[in-house]
């Protein structure tokens, strides 16, 4: 048999197929069922005494913003009485030395400067957020330290020196007591003396699982002021204590338009999470008041949108397991 006329049956087979296919009755398809998203309970929505006196520990200038921008701002409308208290000025942050001074290998006259500038944008963002400079403190503790004083510099016999600023004690003016050194002891103390003075009935801090560690060790040694306090009696046992999660590493999810969710309890446990709704408006001053942080926005501009929602979320943790936790680190 030619190859031609091997040609000419191969077509008409293939004409007779198609022809064939085309008079069949459609196959049925079955349906595709995508799966539904994954959602969690509904969160309820936080609850705060009434006229209360909430005093927020941020490890950084721009954490309180970040965590509670929105909530900050309806309190100080609302005239409820707050204070924002600022453990370091964010002064050993070498990314940030480098890109807002144009440098290669910023020196302690550098970090020293990148602390004041951050305190001034902190009284900046502070104000936008409706409260006043008397409204906010700095302790001038060294940026990523803490967790040395905690574990290391405890005594007051034994400070610590700061890798970046070279200093052993708060460099900053307007610290709230700048003849402190750099050590556990002396920043328990404080605290503690703020916490005296103000007399709060709602206290909001880090997570004390969050993995930066300025921001565990900020937990750890509100844990410790406040439990000894209430063992005094100087603070009441029922005051109402608020953590937030700010850092990690599948958390808090990328930018987007839908609503922050509470970080999964396998990595983030022992939390009963609550919600905190902003208006348009709140979340407008909120994304104003981070403005204000010139110094961060570029280099954490990521983590600023992240945090860029309709809502902000607080934990409440057990007084027994924040002082386990502390306890074993």
């Amino acid at each position: 048999m030619s190859s031609a006329t091997r040609s000419e049956r191969t077509r008409r087979l293939a004409a007779s197929v198609v022809l064939l296919l085309a008079l069949a009755p459609p196959l049925p398809v079955p349906a595709v069922v995508l799966p539904e998203p994954k959602s969690g309970p509904p969160v309820p929505t936080l609850t705060l005494p009434p006229h209360p006196r909430v005093l927020f520990f941020a490890p950084h200038p721009d954490d309180e913003a970040l965590a509670a921008g929105g909530l900050l701002y309806r309190l100080a409308r609302a005239g409820d009485a707050v204070r924002v208290v600022f453990m370091t000025n964010g002064d050993g942050f070498p990314w940030a030395a480098q890109e807002d001074f144009h440098l290669k290998k910023p020196t302690d006259v550098d970090y020293l400067a990148l602390g004041e500038l951050r305190q001034r944008e902190a009284f900046a963002a502070a104000q936008r957020l409706g409260l006043a400079k008397r409204h906010v403190s700095f302790l001038g503790f060294p940026d990523g330290g803490l967790a040395e004083l905690w574990r290391a510099h405890w005594s007051r016999t034994h400070p610590y020196t700061s890798p970046y600023t070279k200093e052993d004690s708060p460099p900053y003016p307007g610290t709230v007591d700048p003849d402190v050194d750099y050590d556990g002891q002396d920043l328990t103390s404080v605290i503690a003396r703020l916490l005296r003075d103000f007399r709060p009935t709602v206290v909001i801090m880090p997570h004390p699982y969050d993995t930066h560690l300025d921001h565990a060790h900020t937990s750890y040694f509100v844990t410790e002021a406040v439990e000894a306090l209430q063992a005094r009696h100087v603070l009441p046992k029922d005051l109402v204590i608020l953590t937030y999660l700010v850092h990690d590493p599948f958390w808090p999810p990328a930018p987007s338009p839908d609503p922050l969710p509470p970080p999964s309890p396998s990595r983030v446990p022992d939390t009963a999470w609550a919600e905190v709704k902003l208006t348009p408006a709140e979340l407008a001053v909120k994304e104003e008041a981070l403005a204000r942080y010139r110094s961060q926005v570029e280099v954490l501009a990521d983590l600023f949108h992240r945090f860029e929602r309709e809502n902000e979320l607080f934990g409440r943790v057990k007084s027994e397991v924040l002082a386990k936790i502390a306890a074993i680190h």
